[in-house]
């Protein structure tokens, strides 16, 4: 029997997501934690809201069961985090597989609506980087931020070496990075954001072209050989 490659998740993924690793040695940990935050009732008419996570969405609804009626406009980063928001009953005005790119799209089409004094309502968690909203403000478009979610790093030491390593937020790569683990392994990243947090450490990086679980174990398929 040959040698079997060694990846880590750095977060638990599913039974069915696990399939297509079926020919590595895998091993799983979640490296970061998500706490949701106590926020008001939202009650009032939302113009636009921005959400670039699923863990944003859920925090949103689990205090605000019927709040659908409040959003006139919604955006967001991945298919899915769109798919998360139509079981809630929001209709998805636009969707990226980035929050840079998000941003633009953003800034596109709200470029000729300054005279209404449009806002847009990023729901975010403690850690969220900055590119969206410093875009938009660059822009003259105005930003809320409502912090939903907290993001705790479970930093941990592997005492195993791996071939490739699953990144899927800057934060995980942040809580990795803490407890001094090694930057030998490839890095294959859920989106353009993790990706650059890991290209400043790693030497291989690889970027899944959608942002989703199974996206990232079809690359580490088809790269890690």
């Amino acid at each position: 029997m040959g040698y079997q490659l060694k990846v880590l998740s750095t977060k638990k993924i599913s039974e069915s997501q696990k399939e297509s690793l079926a020919n590595f040695e895998l091993e799983e940990e979640n490296l970061i934690e998500i706490q949701f935050e106590k926020i008001r009732p939202l009650e009032k008419e939302i113009y636009c809201a921005v959400f670039t996570s699923k863990n944003a969405v859920k925090a949103v609804f689990e205090q605000n069961k019927n709040v659908p009626t409040v959003f006139r406009k919604v955006f967001c980063v991945g298919e899915k985090t769109a798919a998360f928001l139509r079981e809630k009953g929001v209709i998805v005005a636009g969707i990226c597989n980035s929050a840079d790119e998000l941003a633009l799209l953003l800034v596109e089409e709200l470029r000729n609506k300054q005279d209404e004094q449009v806002k847009v309502t990023f729901f975010c968690g403690n850690l969220r980087r900055d590119e969206l909203p410093s875009l938009l403000r660059e822009n003259k478009i105005a930003v809320e931020e409502i912090e939903v979610y907290k993001t705790t790093l479970l930093p941990k030491k592997f005492k195993n070496t791996y071939d490739g390593v699953l990144f899927f937020s800057p934060s995980a790569i942040k809580s990795y990075l803490s407890a001094g683990n090694s930057l030998e392994p490839v890095a294959f990243c859920v989106g353009n954001t993790t990706a650059v947090a890991a290209i400043m450490q790693f030497d291989k990086v690889y970027v899944a072209e959608t942002p989703s679980v199974e996206a990232v174990t079809a690359l580490v398929v088809e790269n890690l050989k």
